[in-house]
């Protein structure tokens, strides 16, 4: 895409925001107006004024109807993730309780509501009471509603919701949040020097991200045809840095700098060599990255003056290596992170001719030889955060069913930061999702989901009998980690 339109996007995303945090206000307003007033009290007049004007700014911008969705603190209008202050976003969490008591996602404006519409619809969803023998509170109220004449606004459905692993739009987030990223880095690297502060945004972003859906986040890197670009492969290190820190029980704010950290990791090959004559091209990226170091004004003196002594030990005694240095300074933890990440990559991925090895034989391998100055307790907590079977994984389970691994029990939830116990200690299940039987049949969604080691209909427990190679399944993977396609491209505002 180009880099104009990137611009133009960005600019629409920063005027949708205003309109869209008060939409949310007003939204939750109307509700506890509803359920304490009747339709003629004035209360309803100025939160369904503030919501009409904010209406009449997003259809101005968006041309198109308007979809409010909240789950798992997450707000989005359209395809706009909103960016919440504290305040907001607890009005927000309240929000979505209100919703999931209809078993409704959000609200849908085709057009701007007149009025009344407004009162008794909030009227309504506020005092509606279902018949004890309805299963479907939320298809009771929407027809309720329609019956009533109410057109302009319409309840959304619930984001798709799988048992025993949480609620919201599968895959949405993901997605808005992994292409958001690369776009944003790839415009980051077009400018000498590097805004620093962009960098940091993207970090937030990410570790965020993971916090909401960090088992399909960590599939992110190995999806797609490799070799991915420059902009790709750092945002892929910094999502697996990321994925390293919540799986450490480190607080968001440390995650964010690891996950900074990664993203600025290569950036120093994007520079022109300063001095050919005197410095090799591997000299001048590191010259570079050092200079990255400085200006990004997260990392300290200390730090740069330690990749200096690095880079000096490593050009030997023929440069300008200090001779009294014995060996380079142990690497930090988020530069043993970066290394950890970068060498999976490779393995899964293959690099430089090498054939990609499968996700069992890449965490294997990392086990049994971590790369060079990578503590062995490094890589076992990267390799049980992702995992030797990684979410997107095809597999052949032990009754020949084709399945690929969807969800892993501790990458998941806010509560992974500052956790007491580092969540990657604990126990596990690993879910797979069952797509094909041996003859080629598609099997249900309600049956697809299963645990490895719980019982089949056989009697067996569900178990891994092999690996398979990706090639040739990218549908398939897509299907089971999207399992309803069509709902993720409503819930994100995009048309057919």
């Amino acid at each position: 895409m180009a880099g104009p339109n990137l611009q133009q996007q960005s600019e629409l995303h920063q005027r949708i925001q205003p309109a869209g945090k008060q939409i949310l206000i007003n939204l939750f307003s109307l509700m506890k107006t509803g359920e304490l007033h009747d339709l003629n009290n004035d209360a309803y007049q100025r939160p369904s004024e503030k919501l009409t004007e904010a209406l009449e700014t997003l259809f101005k911008i968006e041309r198109q109807s308007i979809t409010v969705v909240v789950y798992e603190g997450v707000a989005q209008v359209n395809s706009h993730a909103l960016w919440l202050d504290p305040a907001t976003q607890e009005t927000t969490q309240e929000l979505e309780q209100w919703l999931a008591r209809r078993e409704a996602g959000g609200i849908i404006f085709p057009a701007r509501p007149h009025d009344d519409e407004i009162r008794r619809f909030f009227f309504h969803f506020a005092r509606f009471r279902a018949p004890a023998e309805v299963k479907s509170q939320y298809k009771a109220l929407a027809e309720h509603l329609a019956n009533d004449g109410i057109q302009r606004l319409k309840l959304a459905p619930q984001p798709v919701r799988l048992e025993g692993v949480g609620q919201g739009v599968r895959g949405v987030a993901t997605l808005w949040n992994y292409a958001k990223a690369c776009a944003g880095l790839r415009l980051m690297l077009l400018k000498a020097p590097i805004d620093a502060k962009q960098a940091r945004r993207v970090a937030l972003e990410l570790v965020d991200a993971c916090a909401a859906e960090q088992d399909l986040m960590t599939a992110m890197p190995i999806l797609g045809k490799a070799p991915h670009d420059l902009s790709r492969r750092c945002v892929d290190l910094a999502v697996l840095s990321a994925g390293f820190a919540r799986a450490l029980g480190v607080s968001a704010v440390y995650a964010a700098d690891i996950a900074q950290a990664a993203l600025l990791h290569e950036v120093g090959t994007i520079y022109s060599n300063p001095d050919p004559v005197e410095f090799s091209p591997s000299e001048a990226s590191a010259t570079l990255a050092i200079r990255q170091l400085l200006e990004a004004q997260k990392f300290t003196g200390e730090l740069a003056q330690r990749v200096s002594v690095a880079v000096e030990h490593a050009l030997g005694p023929t440069r300008s290596g200090p001779p009294y240095l014995v060996a380079a300074p142990a690497p930090t933890l988020e530069a043993q992170v970066v290394a950890m990440a970068g060498a999976w990559l490779d393995l899964v991925r293959g690099r430089e001719g090498r054939e990609p090895t499968s996700p069992v034989e890449a965490g294997l391998s990392l086990l049994r030889s971590p790369p060079r100055q990578v503590e062995p307790a490094v890589a076992q907590v990267f390799v049980a955060m992702v995992g030797l079977l990684p979410v997107g994984t095809v597999v052949e389970l032990q009754n020949d069913d084709i399945g690929v691994v969807a969800d892993v029990e501790h990458l998941r939830g806010r509560a992974l930061f500052s956790a007491d116990t580092p969540p990657v200690v604990g126990p596990r299940k690993i879910w797979i999702e069952r797509m094909r039987t041996p003859r080629g049949e598609v099997i249900p969604e309600r049956q697809a989901r299963v645990a490895l080691g719980s019982e089949s209909p056989e009697g067996a427990d569900w178990a891994v009998k092999r690996t398979l190679r990706r090639e040739g399944w990218d549908e398939v993977v897509v299907r089971a980690l999207l399992r309803r396609p069509t709902t993720a491209v409503m819930q994100l505002g995009l048309r057919a």
